[in-house]
């Protein structure tokens, strides 16, 4: 069944506000909702900067980065030739039709970070002219979108490089202020509790504390957590236990 580009367009939105609100650079979610849209095998987000050197970074990658490596190395060889375009499509060898569109600030003479996003998705098919309508209705979106997303983005990238949290300690540490005990967050996160006590030491080894509460503020002061998450201090094990 096809789908309705306004209904495609809205629940994309919705969803990148939301993961915007908490904090996240909701890139993985985007290129998710085109990718199912347009019946994509693969799709990629990164970060492009050409005043630093064509800085080429991942951001995100659908199915997974194995599967979607041959478009990113498509992407990271052709991201010189977007620019003066916004919408590019090519047919490429092993990989079908490919779609770039790049995503920058609309203000370009005072841009919120000094790159801009390339979001590339690939397909066997051609693309229609209803699914080229689809894509460029989905751009003014991520466009007008672009400042809170490259500003999330931005605090992700500091606050990773300054303590090198990754995304599943991250996760954890978003239950842990919310109160769950590391049996919960194994449950929520699909893992044995014995995985989430590992990461629960790593992240109190990184952050330099030995109990929940602190690590949660610490967390918090670094842009590790989104505002809304809250810890209880009903929850707080005795003797700072990580469980």
């Amino acid at each position: 069944m096809a789908v309705e580009p306004a209904s495609m367009v809205l629940d994309m939105l919705a969803d990148t506000i939301d993961a915007l609100n908490k904090g996240r650079s909701a890139d993985a979610t985007v290129i998710e909702h085109l990718a199912q849209a347009i019946g994509a095998e693969s799709a990629v987000s990164v970060y492009y900067d050409v005043d630093e050197d064509e800085s080429f970074e991942v951001i995100a990658t659908v199915p997974d980065e194995q599967t979607a490596h041959p478009l990113l190395d498509y992407v990271s060889h052709s991201a010189h030739e977007l620019e003066g375009h916004h919408f590019t499509i090519a047919e490429a060898d092993g990989l079908g039709h490919v779609v770039c569109v790049l995503i920058r600030p609309q203000d370009e003479s005072t841009p919120p970070e000094g790159f801009g996003r390339i979001i590339a998705l690939n397909r066997a098919e051609p693309y229609d002219d209803d699914t080229l309508r689809m894509l460029h209705r989905a751009c003014r979106p991520l466009t007008v979108l672009w400042p809170r997303a490259a500003q999330a983005y931005a605090q992700e990238r500091a606050a990773s490089d300054d303590l090198n949290i990754t995304e599943r300690e991250r996760q954890v540490l978003e239950l842990l202020a919310r109160g769950l005990l590391a049996t919960s967050i194994a449950s929520r996160l699909n893992l044995s509790p014995r995985t989430v006590h590992k990461h629960l030491g790593n992240i109190y080894r990184k952050l330099g504390v030995h109990d929940r509460l602190v690590a949660v503020g610490v967390a918090r002061a670094h842009g590790l957590l989104p505002e809304s998450a809250t810890v209880s201090a009903s929850a707080r094990p005795a003797g700072g236990q990580h469980s």
